[in-house]
This record gives structure tokens, C-alpha cells and sequence, in this order.
């Protein structure tokens, strides 16, 4: 298991580790029953230009996103994305798998297909290092 795999494995543990939802499949997100759920969306990685003694200092973007139905459909993913990132922050360090955590832009939206769900995208960035030659 890749260390990109780990973080991505440590996630979905602090999260379901507090009775939150996280599916593998993005038909979870857009499905009329499935809700409230959370996907983890692996995005761009990249290194630190900086000299680590033998370490390499990544930087992962994750993108999570939480389907859910209401009322207020731009609203309805609030409660889970305020639970799951209180279960993130809880241990910035996802038991020792990264450096740490820090939440980026957040954007709302409108399933078109089902207008009461509304998917709510959080972007995290996680810092982590590795050995050098290691993945």
C-alpha cells in the first residue's frame, strides 16, 4: 500500500470512526437513497522543493464530497461536512500518517438530476513525508 493509499485508508477510518458515511463509489453521491454520504476524491500530489535529509515532504490534495437531501439543498450537507471535519481535526496527524491537515475552498451545489440534493466539495490538503525512493 502506497503511503497516497494509507492517507486515503486513515481518512475514511476517522470518519466512519464517528458514524459518518464514506462509500467508494461516486454513484453513492448522486443516488436518490444513499444519503447522507461522504467520497473521498484523490487529487493532485506533488513534492516540497526542500532538501529533507533523506526525506521527500509531499503535499496530497483530497477532495471530499458529502451528498445529502433537504430543504435547502445547498444546506443539507452542513451537518455531516461540520461532523467530518471535526473528525479530521481531532488528530491533524491521522493517527501519524501525515504531517498535517488543512482545510481549503469549499463549494456548494445542486445535483441537477435530483434538485433536493445538494453535494457540498471540500478540499483538503495533507502534508506527509516519505523516505527518498520510497512511494
Amino acid at each position: 500500500m502506497t503511503k497516497t493509499q494509507q492517507i486515503l485508508a486513515a481518512m475514511a477510518a476517522a470518519l466512519t470512526g464517528v458514524g459518518l458515511p464514506v462509500r467508494d463509489d461516486t454513484a453513492a453521491l448522486f443516488s436518490f437513497e444513499d444519503h447522507p454520504c461522504i467520497l473521498l476524491d484523490c487529487g493532485d500530489e506533488y513534492p516540497d522543493p526542500v532538501v529533507g535529509m533523506g526525506f521527500v515532504y509531499w503535499n496530497l490534495e483530497v477532495l471530499m464530497l458529502i451528498g445529502a437531501d433537504g430543504p435547502v439543498p445547498k444546506m443539507a450537507p452542513e451537518p455531516t461536512r461540520a461532523a467530518a471535519h471535526a473528525a479530521l481535526y481531532a488528530d491533524r496527524t491521522l493517527g501519524g500518517v501525515v504531517v498535517d491537515i488543512a482545510a481549503g475552498p469549499i463549494n456548494r451545489s445542486i445535483d441537477e438530476e435530483n434538485p433536493a440534493c445538494g453535494i457540498t466539495q471540500v478540499a483538503y490538503k495533507l502534508k506527509y513525508r516519505t523516505i527518498e525512493g520510497i512511494a
